[in-house]
């Protein structure tokens, strides 16, 4: 397992969400970040383990079937269940997926955007250039979600934004090791988004799709490039 995660506790948050929920969570994001990398192990007793407070293995045992179900871990009956290898195909398909979503829900967010909205998403935008400068690459990626979210729902497509955070989850990992690697400056995500925002502002419908659609293709181009670089034990395809 990942030297980061043996290295570090968790505690159980005293909520209302059930623990192998939180668990789960806590998983997927170790995950995407690579602090959990394709093909480390997941034994029930080591993730038990790492929270402060006493956690039984049966919400860790629920939370990997659903990383599971989700295409984040892989279960083999009486074999270690594993951090699952990245699909190079899933983050092509996500690519054509994102863009049919979002490229039609932008217009929609056009017409319902308001001053406080994009006020909101401006200082999104400053925040994301300021964890750049930083190379804070977990608060820029947050701040990258919120901004693509906050547009889902302004278009009040909520439910579509589930969609889109699944395929992300896939091409954040890459996204990531990407970052990690420094292969892929990470101003570039502020400045696409610097463009959708300025056509926004103008209600130039047809720039901002086609500043959404250059967004993720070009994101998928990268994508490409750094799977290309990247150890092909990763990746299953």
């Amino acid at each position: 397992m990942n030297e980061f995660y043996l290295s570090t506790e968790f505690a159980v948050e005293n909520t209302k969400e059930p623990i192998n929920k939180q668990i789960y969570r806590f998983l997927k994001k170790a995950i995407i970040e690579c602090r959990l990398l394709p093909g480390d192990p997941l034994s029930e007793n080591e993730v038990s383990s790492k929270f402060k407070s006493k956690v039984s293995r049966q919400p860790v045992r629920e939370a990997l079937i659903k990383l599971a179900e989700d295409d984040f871990v892989e279960i083999q009956p009486k074999k270690t269940t594993r951090v699952a290898r990245i699909s190079r195909q899933d983050i092509m398909q996500g690519a054509d997926i994102r863009m049919a979503i979002e490229g039609y829900a932008i217009a929609k967010a056009i017409a319902n955007m308001n001053a406080k909205t994009i006020s909101d998403l401006e200082h999104n935008l400053e925040r994301q250039k300021a964890a750049a400068e930083q190379y804070d690459l977990h608060e820029h990626f947050r701040l990258d979600e919120e901004f693509h979210r906050t547009l889902l729902y302004t278009a009040g497509l909520d439910r579509a934004w589930t969609i889109v955070e699944q395929i992300k989850g896939t091409t954040d990992r890459v996204r990531f090791l990407s970052l990690e690697y420094e292969l892929t400056p990470i101003i570039s995500t502020s400045e696409a988004h610097e463009r959708i925002l300025n056509a926004i502002k103008k209600k130039d419908t047809r720039a901002a799709k086609q500043a959404v659609l250059d967004h993720v293709l070009a994101t998928r181009d990268q994508m490409e490039a750094v799977i290309a670089k990247c150890k092909k034990e990763w990746f299953r395809d």
